[in-house]
């Protein structure tokens, strides 16, 4: 048993309702048409009995009167007058009823209101008042009357038409059919149809609710199994027949399917490094995997629970991800410091993305985060070893930069000590040195701790004509070109200009030693990349080049191809540069020339 719902089984109940009243109509049309069909016949014999009585008006030579002036006196008696008329008469209704056996036909005298059927034997009054009142209409109308009568009546059909002869009514042609036997037929098509109807209606409703119930029934079922999906995807439907065994066989394999990739899913989050949490758009956090739990030390336990239960509202973690929930404001590798319970601290990286559905709404935040503790102890221990690295290298440098001026002046003091008294020469030598000292003093002290920048918005086209314009005054030379190539309506630089200008000078320095001896060019160009938000300052000569491999010490302390080279100006030129948030860049080919490319940070404040 079930109960008509809006839904699959009304929907069903409804399409079943249809199609049996489909053949009700049709039957019901199949009755209209019956009835239809039963009315053309009856007009079909209207027309009939309409000819007969036109064939016995035809036949008919002479009006009555004329028949009895030559066949009985004037002052015969009635009953005379109508014997006479049926024996005329009775040949000519017996032409036409040879035609029309199944009729009944025949003529009425309005003087002897009588009907004239070819009878002799009888004669009076032998029709009802009935007929008597048809005979009257149709000549007081002088129009044919027709007159039906269904079956229980006795199923006759009659035709009434006025006898005219020299514009004068003198009586009626009559006709009557049985049509008893038609009706009995068409009764008995219109009871076997209504037979069916019932039959089939009883059927086909008995039929389709027990169809429909066993249907529902199995639909049912599966609804059930579906239901239980929802909180064990390893439950399978029972079996099931026709269409409704395929669905379920689709959705077991599907749950299967499901089963698959969760056991995947599962896998994955319980081995990756990354510690993942996702939260809905409420703030329920919906997923957590073991890494997660092992980097903030909570558990399962707070699945389908707030955020804020996990960790305090006021909690860096809490902060991101609400901002992601509420802000859509994302993060990436954003580094945060977390207190461990022993008080100790975890360096963490975090990200966060939305989570959004096929139609992009959203779902929720996935929050990934990665301990970086250690990387970032290893990393420390590998710069301390690297800074003691470079340590001992600068030491050994400054030792072997300081040991030549302190030799002269050594031995110049051990002279002084011999013969008392110091010659203009070796203290000139002794002054020079001693500056030379102090130079690389200033140096060294400039590399480990380099001047404060003070940036601000700078032309570099004016900074490029400035230091070629005094490079070309103060190393003028037949053999060496200096050409400028500034680019137009370049936005400024935010740089510091003495700084910038002290590394500009010291390349272009090294680009004339490139050149000493020989004949070249140096080239200034600047450039602008909107891709990267860059000024470019490039240096480019023709000279010697450098060998490749050299081309990895360049910016090292001490590093020097020059026998009175320090070898601290390029190592000070990029020190500079990446204080400023730039680069620098070094292409060469030894024997073709050298290019040197600064890469600077436009003004953001000229944007």
């Amino acid at each position: 048993m079930f109960i008509f719902r809006k839904g699959f089984g009304g929907q069903l109940l409804a399409l079943i309702a249809v199609l049996l009243i489909l053949p009700v109509i049709l039957t019901a049309y199949m009755l209209h048409a019956i009835k239809k069909t039963e009315l053309a016949l009856v007009e079909n014999h209207k027309a009939k009995l309409a000819k007969v009585m036109d064939q016995l008006d035809e036949k008919l030579p002479e009006t009555f009167d004329q028949i009895l002036s030559r066949t009985v006196p004037p002052d015969a008696p009635r009953r005379d007058k109508v014997q006479a008329l049926n024996r005329e008469l009775k040949k000519t209704i017996a032409d036409v009823s040879r035609a029309y056996p199944d009729v009944e036909l025949g003529f009425y005298s309005q003087d002897l209101d009588v009907i004239l059927d070819g009878d002799t034997e009888h004669y009076g009054e032998n029709f009802s008042r009935r007929r008597k009142q048809a005979f009257d209409d149709a000549i007081g109308t002088r129009e044919t009357v027709m007159e039906s009568f269904g079956k229980p009546e006795g199923g006759f059909l009659e035709s009434y038409k006025p006898l005219e002869r020299d514009d004068q009514i003198i009586g009626a042609v009559w006709a009557r059919e049985n049509l008893l036997e038609m009706y009995t037929r068409v009764d008995g098509v219109q009871r076997d149809s209504y037979l069916i109807i019932f039959t089939g209606a009883v059927l086909g409703i008995g039929g389709s609710f027990f169809l429909l119930g066993n249907f529902l029934n199995n639909v049912n079922q599966v609804k059930k199994g579906v239901k239980l999906l929802e909180y064990d995807l390893n439950t399978r439907l029972p079996p099931a027949t026709g269409e409704l065994g395929e669905i379920t066989g689709a959705i077991n394999h599907l749950a299967g399917r499901l089963v698959k990739a969760q056991n995947y899913n599962k896998v994955i989050l319980a081995n990756i490094d990354d510690g993942i949490m996702a939260v809905d758009p409420a703030g329920t956090i919906v997923l957590l995997n073991p890494a997660f739990s092992l980097i903030f030390g909570i558990g399962t336990e707070f699945l389908e629970k707030n955020l804020y239960d996990a960790f305090p509202p006021d909690s860096q973690i809490a902060g991101i991800v609400r901002a992601a929930l509420d802000e859509k404001r994302l993060v990436k590798d954003f580094d945060i410091t977390w207190a461990t319970p022993g008080n100790g601290t975890k360096n963490i990286l975090v990200s966060t993305s939305l989570l959004a559905d096929n139609d992009r709404e959203m779902m929720g935040v996935v929050l990934t985060c990665r301990d970086i503790t250690e990387r970032l102890r290893m990393r420390e221990k590998m710069q301390r070893q690297e800074r003691l690295a470079a340590l001992g290298k600068l030491v050994a440098g400054v030792a072997h930069e300081i040991r030549n001026p302190i030799t002269s002046i050594s031995g110049y003091i051990q002279f002084w000590q011999k013969k008392n008294t110091p010659s203009p020469r070796s203290i000139a030598t002794i002054y020079r040195e001693v500056t030379r000292l102090n130079s690389i003093v200033d140096k060294l002290l400039h590399f480990v701790k380099p001047s404060q920048i003070n940036p601000a918005p700078v032309d570099v086209n004016l900074l490029v004509d400035k230091v070629s314009q005094f490079f070309a005054d103060t190393h003028q030379s037949d053999s060496i070109t200096v050409v400028t190539k500034t680019e137009n309506n370049l936005p400024p630089a935010w740089v510091d200009f003495a700084q910038v200008e002290q590394v500009l000078m010291n390349i272009m320095y090294n680009a004339w030693q490139a050149l000493e001896g020989r004949s070249g060019t140096i080239t200034l160009n600047t450039s602008y990349n909107p891709d990267t938000e860059n000024l470019i300052l490039e240096v480019a000569d023709n000279g010697c080049g450098i060998p490749a491999e050299n081309m990895s010490n360049l910016f090292d302390p001490f590093f020097t191809t020059r026998p009175k080279g320090t070898g601290l100006g390029l190592a000070i030129a990029y020190e500079i540069i990446r204080a400023h948030g730039g680069n620098i860049e070094v292409e060469s080919e030894e024997g073709a020339g050298t290019s040197v490319r600064i890469y600077l940070q436009r003004a953001k404040e000229a944007s």
